[in-house]
C-alpha cells in the first residue's frame, strides 16, 4: 500500500473547510442535494444527513476548537428533535416548505439517529443539550432493542457506546452486547469458506458492520465480537483492494455471493466507513494493517481509487457525490460531503496520535 505519511502530505491535512457545509445548511438544517455545488432547495432536507453531520461537527469541535461549530451542532441537534415520534422511532424526510414526507420507515434513518444522539450525550456540548441528547436516546431504547437489521444495529451499537461511556450504565453496554451477538449470529449463520461476512450480499455502508463489531468489543471486551470484526474487515479488505487502491462494490448491482462485484458507482460512504472501521481497529489491536487500510481508504477521494481522479475539492470544500465508470459524478450534495469530513476527522486523529 501506499505510505502513510506520502498521503497525509498528499491530502493536506490543513485546516478543514465547511465552506461547503455551509453552502448547504438553512436555519433548519443540512439540505440533502446539489445541483454541482448549487443547492438543490426542493430536495429538502434529512435525519440521515443531519446526523451525520452532528457527527462530523462534533469530532470538528473536539480537534479544531467548539466555537466555530457550536451553532452548527444545535441546529443539528434540533432537527433530529423535531424528527422524532414520541415512540422514539424518526422520520427521515422533511421537505423545504416543512412538511413531513414519511413516517418513520427508514431503520438506517434511525441507526443514525441514535449514533449520532450517543455522540452528542459523550461530547464537549453544553449540558443541555447532552441532557436532551439523551432524553432522545432514552425514548428510543425500546426500538433500539428491537433491532434485527445490521446496519441499523451496527449504527445503533455505535451511538449506545457513547451513551455507556457518557453515564457509565451497564445497561446500555448490555445493550451493545445484544445487538453484536445479533450481528454476531448474522455472520455465523452466513460465513463460510472465502465468504466471511454477514449477509449473502454486500452491499452499502459496508464497512459499518466491522467497525461496529470492533466497537462492540472494545465495549464489552468479548474476544467473539473482535474475532468476527477482525474476520470480516479482512473479508471486506480482500474484495476492496487491488494493487493497493481502494475499489468499494459499486452500487449497480452490488456484490452477491457467487457472483462479480459491481465495480460502479462508487459511493464517498465506502471509503469514508472504511476509514472509520479501519481506525478503530487500530485502536482495539494496535495493529499497524488497520492503520494501512485506513489510510490506503481516505486516498481514495484523493486519485487513489480505478480512475485516479480526485473527488474532494479543497478550493469550495466541497465534494463530488461518487465515482461512475467514466468520472466523477459532478453533484455535490450532504451525504458526500459528511461522509468526507468524518473520514478526514478520523484521519487528524490518526495524525495527532503521532503513528
Amino acid at each position: 500500500m501506499i505510505g502513510e505519511k506520502e498521503i497525509l502530505d498528499e491530502a493536506g491535512l490543513s485546516p478543514v473547510s465547511l465552506s461547503h457545509l455551509e453552502t448547504l445548511c438553512d436555519y433548519v438544517g443540512l439540505r440533502q442535494h446539489a445541483i454541482h455545488g448549487v443547492p438543490l432547495l426542493e430536495s429538502g432536507y434529512t435525519t440521515d444527513d443531519n446526523a451525520r453531520a452532528l457527527v462530523a461537527m462534533i469530532d470538528y469541535g473536539g480537534l479544531f476548537g467548539r466555537e466555530t461549530v457550536m451553532p452548527l451542532c444545535l441546529r443539528f441537534l434540533s432537527f433530529l428533535n423535531h424528527m422524532q415520534f414520541e415512540s422514539g422511532v424518526f422520520r427521515n424526510l422533511l421537505s423545504f416548505d416543512r412538511r413531513f414526507m414519511d413516517e418513520g420507515e427508514s431503520l438506517d434513518c434511525f441507526g443514525r439517529a441514535v449514533w449520532a444522539c450517543g455522540k452528542a450525550a459523550n461530547s464537549w456540548l453544553p449540558v443541555n443539550q447532552r441532557t436532551i441528547a439523551k432524553k432522545m436516546l432514552e425514548k428510543a431504547v425500546p426500538n433500539i432493542l428491537r433491532l434485527e437489521e445490521p446496519r441499523p444495529a451496527a449504527l445503533a451499537i455505535l451511538g449506545l457506546g457513547e451513551l455507556a461511556k457518557a453515564t457509565g450504565e451497564q445497561r446500555y453496554v448490555w445493550a451493545i452486547s445484544l445487538l453484536a451477538k445479533r450481528l454476531t449470529g448474522l455472520f455465523g449463520g452466513n460465513a463460510s469458506g472465502k465468504w466471511q461476512w454477514f449477509e449473502d450480499i454486500l452491499t452499502y455502508d459496508n464497512a459499518r458492520l466491522p467497525h461496529a463489531m470492533f466497537a462492540a468489543f472494545r465495549a464489552t471486551g468479548s474476544g467473539r465480537f473482535l474475532e468476527v470484526a477482525e474476520k470480516s474487515f479482512a473479508f471486506l479488505s480482500e474484495n476492496t483492494f487491488e494493487d493497493g487502491i481502494f475499489v468499494p462494490v459499486g452500487q449497480d448491482g452490488w456484490f452477491r455471493k457467487g457472483s462479480k462485484k459491481a465495480l460502479f458507482d462508487q459511493q464517498p460512504i465506502e471509503a469514508a466507513s472504511m476509514v472509520q472501521a479501519g481506525f478503530e481497529g487500530f485502536l482495539s489491536t494496535g495493529s499497524v494493517k488497520y492503520r494501512e487500510t485506513a489510510v490506503a481508504s481516505f486516498n481514495w477521494f484523493f486519485g487513489g481509487n480505478k480512475l485516479g481522479a480526485t473527488l474532494y475539492d479543497p478550493e469550495t470544500g466541497a465534494c463530488f457525490d461518487g465515482l461512475t465508470p467514466k468520472e466523477p459524478n459532478l453533484n455535490q450534495g450532504a451525504e458526500s460531503l459528511v461522509e468526507f469530513l468524518l473520514a478526514r476527522l478520523c484521519m487528524e486523529k490518526l495524525e495527532r496520535q503521532k503513528l
